[in-house]
C-alpha cells in the first residue's frame, strides 16, 4: 500500500471546496493529494480499485446541541464564521468502477494509526492479502480521529488546544462528519447507500464511547452508521474526551466504567442508572451491532467482557436488545497468534494462533445482510450463568498440565470515574470478574469454536503467565493468550503425567482428523459463522498442524 506520508510531498494536490454549512457541523474542504488505480487479482468481479490520499477540514459548530458534549469545544478558537476547525488525514479504497462495488462504506477506525480492518483480508503476499473486502466491493474508509498518534503513522487528526490540552472530542465529530458525507452529501469523494463500522481493541473502545456519546446522530437528526462492529473491546470505552486524554494508551486496567452494558441499568455501587445505548444522547438512530471477543477479554483485567451481556455487579445474564448480538470467539487471544506457533521472551507458554478472523468475515457477511436485506443474523454465542459456562476464576476447572499454571486467583482490575455521571466517584472499587468455564482439555465449552478448537491438537487458552526472565511470574501478559499441545502418543502422555489425552488416542489417523475438522467446518457454515470457501484454507491448516505435532505420522 502506498505510505500516507506520500500526500504530504504531492506535486499536484485537487482541493474540493465544499460550501460550510452556516451553523451544523459540515466538512468544510477536502484536499485530494493522490487518486492511484491498484489492481490485484483477489479483487476477482469487482476489478481495479482506486486508492485516494488527502486530508479532510472540517468546521464544528460550538453552538449546536449535538456537540454540546464535547469538552472545552465552547472555550476552543473559531474561524470567521464561528466554527472551530480540525484537520484528518483521509484513506480511501474504492472500486474504481462504482458499479461494481457493493453500495457500502465501511468505516475503519484506525488503531493508534493502523489499518485495523485490513484483518479481513487474509494470507496472500501483498499488501491487500486475499482481498476479501475488495472481492466483496467495499468502499473502505480511513479518517483521522486521534490527535496523538506517533509521527511516523498516517491518520492523524490535528485540533485546537484550550489550556495547553487538545479537544480531543473533536474525534467522534469527525468520524461521525465524515460519515455524514458519505451517505448523505452528493458532491463526496466517495458515496454509499449504507455505511458499516469496525474499531479493533482501542478503536473498538472508541465505537463503543462513540455510541455512548450519541455520535451515531449527525447535526441534521439523521442515522450516521447502520451496522457496527466494535471488536475486542469487552465492556470498556476510551479516554479521549476529556483535558489530558491519553487515546494511545494500552488502557487494560484504566479504562471500564460503569455503565457497561447498553440498556439502562441501575448500578449498585452508586445508584446512578446508565446504559451505553440506554440514556438520552444515544437512544435515537441506534446501528445494529456486533460485539466481538475473545478470552482476553474476558481475562484482561480491566476488559471485563461478561458485563456487555451480565448486570452491573456480575451476578445474572441479561437479555441484549433487539438490534445488538454478542459473539465470544472460544479459544483465542486478543489477536491470533503466529502459526507455527512461537514463544515471546514475555511469556510462559506459546501465544494462541487460533485464527477467528475466518469467522469475522462470515460474521462482516451476516451484517451487511442485516442492514441491507433485513435478514436477522446468528443467534449471540457467549458463556452465560443459565447455562453454568460463566464462572469466577477460582471455579475454572482446568487441568493439571505438568509446569503450567491456571490463573484462579485473577481479579477484574479496578473502575474509573465516569465523568458523564453526576455521582462518578466509583473509581477504584474492583469489577466483577467471570470467566468461560473449560473442559477437561482445558478448552473452552461456550462460544463460537474454530474448528481447530472444536476438534483440538491442543489446549487453547485467553491468558498467558509472564516469563520470569522478563517480569512478575504471576502476572499475564497484556493481551496474550497461551498454545498448549497435548502429548503426540500415549508414551508421552504416560512419560509426563499429562493428564489431558495423547493425539494418538484421540484421532485413528491424520484423515480421520481432518474428516472431524471438515464436519465441525460444515456445522460452523450452516450456523452462518463461517463462509463456506474459508473451510479450505482451514483444512489446509489443521493438516500443517497436525504434521507439525506428529512429524506427519
Amino acid at each position: 500500500m502506498t505510505s500516507m506520508s506520500r500526500f504530504l510531498v504531492a506535486t499536484l494536490t485537487l482541493t474540493l471546496l465544499l460550501a460550510p454549512n452556516m451553523g451544523s457541523a459540515d466538512v468544510l474542504s477536502v484536499d485530494v493529494a493522490e487518486r492511484v488505480r491498484v489492481e490485484d487479482a483477489g479483487f476477482g468481479e469487482t476489478g481495479a480499485y482506486e486508492q485516494i490520499v488527502g486530508t479532510i477540514t472540517f468546521g464544528i459548530d460550538p453552538d449546536d446541541p449535538r456537540n454540546a458534549v464535547i469538552v472545552n469545544l465552547d472555550r476552543a478558537p473559531r474561524n470567521a464564521q464561528g466554527l472551530v476547525e480540525a484537520t484528518g488525514d483521509l484513506l480511501i479504497l474504492t472500486p474504481a468502477n462504482p458499479a461494481r462495488g457493493n453500495g457500502i462504506a465501511l468505516v475503519d477506525i484506525a488503531n493508534r494509526g493502523r489499518l485495523t480492518a485490513l484483518g479481513f483480508n487474509r494470507g496472500g503476499s501483498g499488501p491487500y492479502g486475499d482481498g476479501f473486502l475488495m472481492r466483496e466491493g467495499y468502499t473502505v474508509v480511513w479518517v483521522g480521529w486521534e490527535f496523538d498518534v506517533p509521527g511516523d503513522r498516517p491518520i492523524k487528526l490535528v485540533v485546537p488546544e484550550v489550556d495547553g490540552h487538545p479537544v480531543g472530542g473533536l474525534g467522534f465529530a469527525t468520524v461521525r462528519d465524515t460519515a455524514s458525507w458519505i451517505k448523505y452529501d452528493a458532491e463526496s469523494v466517495v458515496s454509499a447507500e449504507h455505511l458499516l463500522s469496525f474499531g479493533s481493541s482501542q478503536s473498538g473502545r472508541y465505537l463503543r464511547t462513540f455510541l455512548y456519546l450519541g455520535f451515531n446522530t449527525d447535526t441534521e437528526g439523521r442515522p450516521v452508521f447502520d451496522g457496527m462492529i466494535p471488536h475486542i473491546a469487552g465492556a470498556s470505552r476510551l479516554d479521549l474526551n476529556q483535558p489530558g486524554a491519553t487515546p494511545i494508551s494500552l488502557g487494560m486496567f484504566d479504562a471500564t466504567s460503569f455503565p457497561f452494558a447498553d440498556a439502562a441499568m441501575q448500578d449498585p455501587l452508586t445508584g446512578a442508572t446508565d446504559g451505553t445505548l440506554g440514556n438520552d444522547r444515544s437512544r435515537g438512530n441506534q446501528p445494529r451491532i456486533f460485539y466481538t471477543n475473545t478470552g482476553v477479554e474476558y481475562w484482561g483485567g480491566g476488559r471485563v467482557a461478561t458485563l456487555v451481556h451480565s448486570t452491573p455487579d456480575g451476578t445474572r445474564d441479561i437479555e441484549l436488545q433487539d438490534n445488538v448480538r454478542f459473539y465470544f470467539f472460544a479459544g483465542t487471544q486478543h489477536g491470533p497468534g503466529a502459526f507455527p506457533p512461537s514463544q515471546a521472551r514475555s511469556s510462559q507458554e506459546m501465544g494462541n494462533p487460533t485464527d477467528y478472523w475466518w469467522n469475522m468475515r462470515a460474521l462482516l457477511a451476516s451484517l451487511r445482510s442485516w442492514v441491507v436485506d433485513g435478514v436477522a443474523p446468528p443467534p449471540s454465542s457467549h458463556p452465560r450463568f443459565a447455562d453454568g459456562n460463566l464462572v469466577a476464576p477460582r471455579d475454572v476447572t482446568f487441568p493439571a498440565i505438568p509446569n503450567v499454571r491456571s490463573p484462579a486467583d485473577r481479579t477484574g482490575g479496578e473502575r474509573v470515574a465516569n465523568p458523564w455521571l453526576e455521582d462518578g466517584v466509583e473509581a477504584g472499587a474492583e469489577l466483577p470478574m467471570l470467566i468461560p468455564q473449560v473442559d477437561e482439555d482445558g478448552n473452552e465449552v461456550a462460544g463460537i469454536m474454530h474448528p481447530e478448537v472444536k476438534v483440538p491438537l491442543a489446549t487453547y487458552t485467553g491468558w498467558n503467565f509472564t516469563n520470569p526472565d522478563a517480569g512478575d511470574p504471576n502476572t499475564l501478559v497484556s493481551l496474550a493468550g497461551s498454545y498448549i499441545p497435548f502429548p503426540a502418543t500415549q508414551a508421552e502422555r504416560d512419560r509426563t503425567g499429562d493428564p489431558r489425552r495423547s493425539i494418538e488416542e484421540r484421532y485413528d489417523s491424520r484423515a480421520d482428523y481432518l474428516r472431524r475438522i471438515e464436519a465441525a467446518g460444515r456445522r460452523l457454515i450452516e450456523q452462518r459463522y463461517l463462509l463456506e470457501p474459508d473451510l479450505v484454507p482451514i483444512l489446509e491448516r489443521a493438516g500443517a498442524h497436525w504434521d507439525l505435532l506428529t512429524r506427519g505420522n
